[in-house]
């Protein structure tokens, strides 16, 4: 796992999406080969294995990207966070829904709306590119070693490996300095190497 990259780069990030959502399928795909392998593994930490158990995780990924076209032009302000960060902001919505939708064991007809309806031209595609999204053996390994890490460090982690948060936007969510937030993702980072203490990578970009 490389370090987070700069968030310099939302313009390029809001065209490719912008294009994606005209219809442009070299654009969805470029879209979902930089960010859908990363997100759906964010999705399935978020998510735990007790959840897992009664939600899909390619279902919030797709109602995550659905959300995200929908939502364009709230990215285009984002300001400092980058696209991951946006989306795993949306996917954490997404997943708390679904979580409370699930556990009143009912449904909401809205959920019924179409796909087509909601993003048009790009629906087909998009239902497409999510359903080819699946982790690779490196990625299942990285997530159980994760999951094995004592809740601190693991939310750390997610921020600021999967959602690409700067420290102080991390102390804002979690009420801690920037300072105390480099401590405390330092720490969660040799907690993670240690379980990963075999010679394995940390994870692909």
């Amino acid at each position: 796992m490389s370090e987070p990259r700069s968030t310099s780069e939302p313009r390029d990030e809001f065209e490719l999406i912008r294009e994606a959502k005209r219809g442009s399928n070299v654009a969805l795909d470029r879209l979902f080969r930089r960010y859908g392998s990363r997100l759906l593994g964010l999705i399935r930490l978020r998510m735990g294995p007790s959840l897992r158990r009664r939600l899909e995780s390619q279902d919030v990924l797709q109602s995550t990207m659905i959300k995200a076209f929908e939502r364009l032009e709230q990215f285009e302000g984002a300001g400092e966070t980058s696209l991951m960060g946006w989306l795993g902001a949306i996917a954490r919505n997404e997943i708390r829904d679904q979580a409370k939708f699930h556990g009143r064991g009912a449904r909401d007809a809205g959920c019924d709306v179409p796909l087509e309806v909601m993003v048009g031209a790009a629906a087909e595609p998009l239902r497409s590119e999510v359903s080819r999204i699946h982790l690779h053996d490196q990625a299942r390994r990285l997530e159980a070693a994760i999951e094995a890490l004592e809740e601190p460090h693991r939310e750390m982690i997610l921020l600021r490996r999967f959602e690409e948060l700067s420290f102080p936007q991390i102390g804002r969510l979690l009420g801690k300095s920037p300072d105390a937030c480099r401590m405390l993702y330092g720490r969660a980072m040799a907690a993670l190497t240690v379980r990963l203490s075999d010679g394995g990578e940390l994870g692909a970009r």
